[in-house]
């Protein structure tokens, strides 16, 4: 017999969780006017269990069992809840029975207090599940536009509609080993309060459970830094109470049931007031308003920048915002590092996602802005299909295609309607990009 599960040497001693289980199967099943061996059919069970189930033989029933015979029996919400509760040993009315509170997991990680330039933004992702209008809400933007701060905010927000938990999952989708579809949905059952050796061996197995156990319950779920949208499918439920937040460098529109939410660089109030937040008001103090409004601009607006040219002007007592501007005035990228975070290595993190072929066409785009700036002209914000086909030797189609699956990844902006540029940062990436290479 498997460990943990043992049968009750006397069914008369069955006072405890066992005798609960059964006694609930048992009433429900005639109320169904159901054999045993019609209910083990329609619930995919050996009739063995639902007998040992019905006579008290089992303690802690496999959850998977428990789910499969809660739907077989067409169990409303709460009769769900009274059984889950027996398995569990938990107090159960009309039993006589008890035990601990069923698990709600908790995983959201620290948000921040405010999201300074983002009010529009969190109204959408807040509007969107609040009147829940769509499953899903996808938040996407280059790297460093705030898509993690923003999601985390917005479902601590969120958090009180939906009692029965929020599940966070960062699937890495940008780093070096981006988490497997199988793996989120383990971790995610686990947390749900399912023992690992219920958990199906099987990817499409699993999903078919995570949605089963998440069918009565309103979670909401937090999917951080998606590689794409096949990473995703798997992993949305299918309930009518849960909802998902997603974010991910590119765009997500395949997801069906979606609000998409994406995110630009910050409008130049909003950088210079989280300049001065994260550098101390008491530094910034000193500068005067249009010194201010260039490190931000030098930043090129991008949240992450921005905070990491404060933290950096915090952590050096002796500089002063002119000492910065000079900083930012040369190479702005081997300047904005600070701690583990890193405006290159993060646009190198974008870069290696890319195929082939998108990493050679934004060297070489990359290396004709990188040139352009050099003489102070900003040539990237001329960037059409016809110019960009030259540069690639490609046909103009083609090279239309190519502009538009880096401007979906976000390393490409439109400055109007076939008109493509570089933001500043990620110019000078592709540039040195193409020097290296």
């Amino acid at each position: 017999m498997p460990s943990g599960r043992c049968a009750l040497p006397d069914a008369a001693r069955g006072t405890g969780a066992a005798h609960a289980v059964g006694t609930l199967l048992r009433g429900w099943r005639k109320r169904a006017l159901l054999t045993q061996e019609q209910l083990a059919e329609k619930a995919g069970l050996n009739v063995r269990t639902v007998r040992r189930l019905e006579n008290g033989g089992l303690w802690q029933p496999r959850s998977r069992s428990v789910l499969l015979l809660a739907q077989a029996l067409e169990l409303g919400g709460e009769e769900r809840e009274q059984l889950a509760a027996a398995a569990r040993g938990l107090p159960v009315a009309g039993t006589g029975e008890v035990a601990a509170r069923p698990i709600v997991p908790r995983q959201l990680p620290a948000g921040l207090a405010a999201l300074a330039g983002r009010e529009r933004e969190l109204a959408v992702v807040e509007d969107a599940h609040r009147a829940r209008t769509a499953l899903v809400v996808a938040i996407d933007g280059m790297a460093g536009t705030g898509k993690t701060a923003l999601a985390v905010h917005a479902a601590h927000r969120l958090a009180p509609g939906f009692p029965d938990g929020q599940l966070y999952v960062d699937l890495h989708g940008h780093g070096a080993a981006p988490v497997e579809p199988g793996e989120a949905l383990a971790r995610m059952v686990r947390a749900l309060g399912v023992p690992a050796e219920e958990i199906p061996d099987h990817d499409e197995d699993r999903a078919a459970f995570y949605r089963s156990v998440l069918s009565e319950r309103r979670v909401l779920i937090v999917l951080d830094d998606a590689a794409g949208e096949d990473q995703v499918k798997p992993l949305l439920p299918a309930g009518p109470g849960c909802r998902v937040i997603v974010t991910g460098r590119g765009r997500l529109s395949g997801l069906g049931d979606t609000r998409a939410v994406s995110l630009d660089v910050l409008p130049a109030p909003a950088a210079v007031a989280l300049f001065a937040e994260v550098a101390g008001h008491e530094r910034a103090a000193g500068a005067s308003p249009g010194e201010l409004e260039e490190v931000a601009a030098r930043c090129g607006w991008l949240p992450l920048a921005v905070r990491i040219a404060a933290e950096r002007l915090r952590a050096r007592p002796t500089w002063s915002v002119r000492d910065l501007l000079k900083r930012l005035a040369g190479d702005r990228l081997a300047e904005l590092a600070a701690g583990g975070h890193d405006v290159a290595a993060a646009l190198d993190r974008s870069y290696d996602r890319l195929p082939a072929e998108l990493r050679r066409a934004y060297r070489l785009l990359g290396a004709r802005a990188g040139d352009g700036a050099d003489d102070g002209a900003d040539d990237s914000a001329n960037l059409d299909s016809r110019t960009a086909a030259a540069l690639l030797g490609t046909s103009a189609p083609h090279a239309e295609r190519l502009l538009e699956r880096l401007l979906d990844a976000h390393l490409l902006r439109e400055s109007a309607p076939g008109r493509y540029r570089f933001h500043d940062l990620v110019r000078d990436h592709a540039s040195r990009s193409s020097r290296v290479a």
